[in-house]
């Protein structure tokens, strides 16, 4: 589940028994800094979530004020772990954070989309060749392939969302997800991998995790998709 002081929880967006269990979770660990997927330019606003006027279902909502049609939206649900996150950090006095790219990213990949469209359809047909590994497409659906199951969708709900007793789930995806990247070297030539804008995400997120750490002595907790866990 962690490394040193950083724990990492592997969740589904919108997964209400992945948010029961990082709640559960962030009360035993008491953590003094909760970090979840985001754009970080927007963190000042995450204490919003918990004020009891804003009821979900909310959404993040940016866009560039010369192209209001250019929108990126971060929604949050009731059931959502990373809304159950915003209120545990608020009620516990945490810190709170995004750490992920800024949302000034988004409008600049929406500028260049066109530009890169051959570049992403040639990465996409990469994914999908049987020279990519099956862990690396879809690391869920490895493992749930493994357990009998034929596709990680039923695998996830059964063994997470719909587990009356999941037991430590954070650990367990935690030391899956190792094993799926055993002897694949660093985490920077796994990222070499994947493509420029999921990698480019995982740095940002690892600065972020990185100068919470820096700031805080003890106890940071890291909410984000089971399968980007770190190995």
């Amino acid at each position: 589940m962690g490394h040193s002081d950083v724990a990492y929880f592997g969740i589904r967006h919108h997964g209400p028994g992945s948010a029961d269990s990082l709640v559960q979770a962030l009360q035993d660990l008491q953590p003094v800094a909760v970090l979840i997927e985001g754009p970080i330019d927007a963190s000042a606003l995450l204490p919003l979530l918990a004020r009891p006027e804003m009821q979900p279902p909310v959404a993040l909502l940016c866009y560039p004020e010369e192209d209001p049609a250019s929108t990126s939206f971060w929604p949050f649900a009731e059931f959502s772990p990373e809304y159950q996150a915003v209120l545990w950090a608020v009620d516990n006095k945490a810190a709170l954070r995004f750490i992920d790219l800024p949302s000034s990213a988004r409008f600049s990949e929406a500028a260049v989309d066109g530009a890169e469209k051959v570049d992403a359809d040639d990465a996409k047909e990469a994914s999908e060749r049987d020279d990519v590994a099956p862990h690396r497409r879809d690391p869920i659906g490895t493992l749930a392939r493994a357990a009998g199951y034929e596709d990680g969708e039923s695998w996830w709900s059964d063994i997470i969302e719909q587990n009356p007793e999941p037991g430590p789930i954070f650990a367990a995806i935690s030391d899956a997800m190792m094993m799926l990247r055993d002897g694949e070297g660093s985490i920077a030539e796994f990222e070499a991998q994947r493509e420029s804008a999921y990698a480019a995400r995982n740095r940002c997120g690892a600065q972020g995790i990185r100068r919470t750490y820096r700031r805080r002595l003890r106890g940071v907790a890291c909410a984000g998709a089971a399968g980007d866990t770190p190995a």
